[in-house]
């Protein structure tokens, strides 16, 4: 009866973040933006997830503690969304190639599954995990 319909996110600079998600097969397929331009509103989507991104004139800043999981986790609400992958080492150097991230640690989560963390560009938190 129910799905997940989107996941929504809060950036900095919207062209930016657009571009950062693309590297991912993000694709941009609706948007809009407020006559005085102090909000903008795209949405992109990977197969059947969207990824709605707001971008606000007037911002405030994501705390420190919400950009690694250590201090994140612990806090209560909406922690991160994540990428599943085939192949975790694949997915590894893809982010390295693409100078998305340098220093990456692959880890067997307590579920046994092997994930890696990066942070966009305003320093959200998106785990690369394999699937089962």
């Amino acid at each position: 009866m129910f799905n997940i319909n989107h996941v929504a996110i809060s950036v900095t600079d919207i062209k930016r973040s657009i571009e950062f998600y693309k590297k991912f097969g993000f694709q941009e397929f609706k948007s809009w933006k407020a006559e005085d331009d102090s909000i903008k509103i795209n949405m992109l989507k990977l197969n059947n997830t969207v990824l709605e991104i707001f971008c606000y004139k007037e911002y405030i800043k994501l705390p420190e503690t919400a950009k690694i999981t250590a201090t994140d986790l612990p806090i209560l609400g909406t922690k991160h969304f994540a990428l599943g992958v085939d192949d975790i080492e694949k997915a590894k150097e893809f982010v390295i190639q693409n100078y998305i991230c340098k220093n990456i640690d692959i880890k067997r989560g307590r579920l046994g599954k092997q994930y890696f963390f990066i942070n966009d560009p305003d320093g959200i938190l998106v785990e690369i995990i394999e699937n089962d």
